[in-house]
């Protein structure tokens, strides 16, 4: 395949997708390797994927990406796709994850290998995906009936995990008015992430559900079940009210409770973690608003939301553009729904823009919006204020703002030096997430056929 690098605008928009893809990116074991290369050991325990190369974007761990990743080794376990290989990494990452929990139960946006924490968003979500990431390892255990590739302290840690997390998310994140988790950032940074949003609350009822199924596959089952279950019980009352009874399904409501119906990527949220039975019609209509709303006219795939750039609560990151990730979430959706033709199609964009290597993006621009992207937001410091705004801040040391500014400032000067080149451009390559979604995506597909 060509590299995107060398391709003309024409061959771009005209050239055919399937001659493009050569068949190495179409196997699960590819992506599993590019995985494997993006492990590394941590300092206290496990091992973990960094979103992206220790010398790239995102040189950090993420509890949301994490969750991702290990979603997708799960999904080949039980494809029988490498299986004592996937529970190991799962194991490896959930031992990471254990370390790193706070006292207070909770996760945090995203660390560094020795465990430290270099968060600087309250995502309220992680904890929900710490959740996630611990089920994923006890469901993979009990896939592969490998139990005893564990000692007892491994449970017992999980189970003391769970006990201190859900009622952290209980007292200190659910608003027992609105009867639904409050937000302050989560799958996107910025304010539009206030409120009570969909993603946050799809993935609690869903970390909640998973870690049921999870501590349910253990010799004894924790009292901490009930719990969980009273909790989960309450939580999907609440969602079911708030997110299946208006005539479209809202991203969030506002802090003040207006409803934003504008479409964004995170209306795949109910599809994404399998919440049909919750939502009902109600997770076509929302995915299908969402597909319809954001594929990008010009490069194919999925934008993250559309793209005003004057919305103080929209963050562009370079310019607007297909995220690879939530593209791939798209191609999960239509082989669920036995779409293959479609699904395919899907999975021939992302592979178009893979580089020589195969190795996959996280999104992708162009000249021109990147361009206008630096004139009008980061010249003008309009991306730093969105970027740290105070209302979405933790209280960090500014070094670490500083440390993410010198990321940011790499990463759009590696972005300029690419636009003198070519016309369409990408982030972090290779992206860990967008290969476990291209992964999850490739094994949904062996399902659909």
């Amino acid at each position: 395949m060509s590299d995107n690098r060398s391709m003309t605008d024409d061959s771009v928009q005209q050239a055919s997708a399937v001659e493009q893809v050569p068949d190495h990116i179409l196997t699960p074991e590819f992506h599993l390797d590019v995985l494997d290369e993006l492990v590394y050991p941590a300092e206290r325990r496990g091992a973990v994927p960094l979103a992206s190369s220790p010398d790239n974007r995102y040189p950090y761990a993420y509890p949301r990406d994490i969750a991702s990743i290990t979603r997708a080794w799960l999904t080949a376990v039980e494809a029988d796709v490498r299986p004592d290989d996937c529970t190991r990494r799962i194991l490896d990452a959930a031992r990471f994850v254990l370390a790193v929990q706070d006292e207070t139960g909770a996760w945090q946006q995203r660390y560094a290998l020795d465990g430290t924490d270099k968060s600087i968003y309250v995502q309220e979500d992680n904890t929900g995906h710490g959740l996630r990431v611990l089920a994923h390892a006890l469901l993979a255990l009990d896939a592969t009936n490998s139990t005893e590739a564990v000692d007892d302290d491994f449970y017992a840690t999980a189970v003391d995990a769970v006990e201190r997390a859900v009622p952290f998310v209980r007292d200190e994140l659910f608003d027992p008015n609105a009867q639904l988790v409050e937000s302050t950032t989560s799958i996107h940074e910025g304010r539009i992430e206030s409120g009570y949003t969909l993603w946050v609350n799809c993935t609690f009822v869903a970390a909640l559900r998973s870690t049921v199924d999870a501590l349910s596959t253990l010799r004894e089952t924790p009292a901490v079940v009930d719990a969980v279950e009273e909790f989960r019980t309450r939580l999907e009352g609440g969602v079911r009210r708030a997110f299946t009874s208006t005539r479209h399904v809202p991203r969030r409501y506002s802090p003040t409770g207006d409803i934003d119906a504008r479409p964004d990527i995170t209306l795949l949220a109910p599809y994404y973690f399998g919440l049909d039975d919750l939502f009902g019609a109600s997770v076509e209509e929302a995915a299908e608003r969402a597909v319809a709303a954001l594929d990008d006219p010009e490069l194919g795939g999925l934008q993250r939301f559309l793209g005003f750039y004057r919305d103080y609560e929209v963050q562009q990151h370079g310019g607007n553009g297909p995220w690879m990730q939530y593209t791939a979430w798209h191609a999960q959706y239509r082989f669920d729904r036995g779409e293959v033709e479609r699904g395919d199609a899907v999975l021939e964009t992302i592979a178009r823009y893979a580089d020589d290597s195969g190795h996959i993006p996280e999104h992708l621009t162009t000249r021109d919006r990147f361009e206008s992207f630096m004139e009008n937001e980061w010249h003008t410091r309009r991306d730093f204020e969105k970027e740290f705004d105070e209302e979405v801040l933790r209280d960090v040391p500014f070094d670490l703002v500083v440390e993410e500014l010198g990321h940011m400032k790499d990463a759009y000067r590696d972005l300029a030096e690419q636009t003198a080149e070519r016309n369409v451009v990408s982030f972090a390559l290779p992206l860990a997430w967008s290969h476990a979604e291209f992964l999850t995506a490739l094994l949904r597909r062996a399902d659909a056929r």
